[in-house]
C-alpha cells in the first residue's frame, strides 16, 4: 500500500516494511512510472513530474463546465 501525503512525503507498507517521508515518496514515483505502458509515456510523465516539482507549479485541476451529464450504458 502506498499513498502520497504532500510534497515530497508519502507513506508505504509492503509486508512488514513500513516507510514514510521522502524515501517512500521516491519509491511511489518510480512504482507509478514503472507501471505505465511504453518508454515514451514513462519518459514524458517523468519529465512532467520533474518540471512541476522543480518549478513549484501545480497541475490544473479545475472543472469549468457546471453542466454534468451521465453517459448512457454502452458508451
Amino acid at each position: 500500500m502506498m499513498t502520497t501525503i504532500g510534497r515530497s512525503k508519502a507513506v508505504m507498507q509492503y509486508g512488514k516494511i513500513e516507510l514514510s517521508g521522502f524515501l517512500a515518496w521516491i519509491i511511489w514515483l518510480f512504482v507509478h512510472i514503472y507501471y505505465l505502458i511504453g518508454f515514451k509515456n514513462k519518459l514524458f510523465v517523468f519529465m512532467q513530474w520533474a518540471w512541476s516539482y522543480f518549478t513549484l507549479k501545480k497541475g490544473e485541476r479545475l472543472i469549468l463546465n457546471r453542466e454534468w451529464r451521465t453517459l448512457p450504458k454502452g458508451d
